[in-house]
């Protein structure tokens, strides 16, 4: 059976305040509305500040990422898997 990874979100940044990622191996998809996975993993805060993404997350605790674009987001979402 295929992992399917699930990052449901509420925020600023993204396309639409509430949105949902699905990632497979293959493919990863945005939708337009909040849908709670089956499964949850985790939740997490992401705040990304110009080309730095600071996020603070139940599995990694802290963590800090180095983007090549310029952007800002302040995210709430819920990980997990079906």
């Amino acid at each position: 059976m295929k992992k399917i990874k699930i990052f449901a979100e509420i925020g600023f940044g993204n396309i639409s305040f509430c949105s949902t990622e699905i990632e497979t191996k293959r493919f990863e998809h945005r939708v337009k509305k909040f849908i709670i996975p089956p499964k949850i993993d985790g939740v997490y805060l992401r705040v990304w500040i110009g080309t730095r993404v600071y996020a603070i997350s139940s599995n990694r605790l802290f963590n800090t990422t180095k983007k090549d674009r310029t952007n800002f987001k302040f995210i709430f979402g819920i990980e997990g898997s079906r």
